[in-house]
């Protein structure tokens, strides 16, 4: 599987080819557009934190289930600890431009945004295609920067390896 190129903004991201759809359900041409699913979606969103904030930590995991899909984002710094609230609101915004809609508990139902997605810089479409969105500033659990955030708030490493990989604990120690 390979990789198109899409310029956004200016800055060109990589996405893949098969987020890219040119004929509609019944197989009639339509007008080109990506779709970014939850595997696209994060794709984009790794490449612009790389972009814009090089040095903040960004893992993406994306889940499918009954009726819908979902995108998790973490971002921290290196050590496991947040990042700035303003970094943070930033990358939440970018994120949730893949999100298509909002689930409404007062009539319980699933509400369709208008408005979502992005538009490359030649006018293609990025149409979002994730159901649930969600962005924390904390790194995640069992990874380096998790464990190197515990263990310099004085968790002890006895009780990290319950929870965590011994390589990974290892490398935290070394950095």
């Amino acid at each position: 599987m390979s990789n198109l190129k899409v310029q956004i903004a200016g800055t060109i991201y990589q996405i893949n080819e098969k987020a890219f759809r040119t004929t509609g359900w019944n197989r009639e041409p339509i007008t080109p557009y990506f779709y970014a699913s939850y595997v696209a979606a994060g794709q984009l969103v790794k490449q612009w934190v790389k972009k814009n904030y090089p040095n903040v930590v960004c893992r993406v995991k994306g889940d499918s289930f009954a009726n819908g899909n979902s995108m998790h984002v973490n971002v921290s710094n290196p050590d496991g600890t947040p990042i700035p609230q303003s970094d943070w609101e930033a990358i939440n915004n970018f994120a949730n431009l893949f999100e298509y809609g909002r689930y409404n508990g007062q009539e319980d139902l699933y509400e369709s945004y208008e408005n979502s997605g992005l538009v490359t810089d030649n006018g293609t479409v990025i149409q979002a295609g994730v159901k649930y969105v969600s962005v924390d500033n904390r790194p995640s659990f069992g990874t380096v920067e998790w464990a190197r955030y515990e263990l310099s708030v004085g968790r002890p490493y006895s009780d990290l390896s319950r929870y965590c990989d011994p390589k990974i604990l290892d490398k935290a120690m070394a950095a």
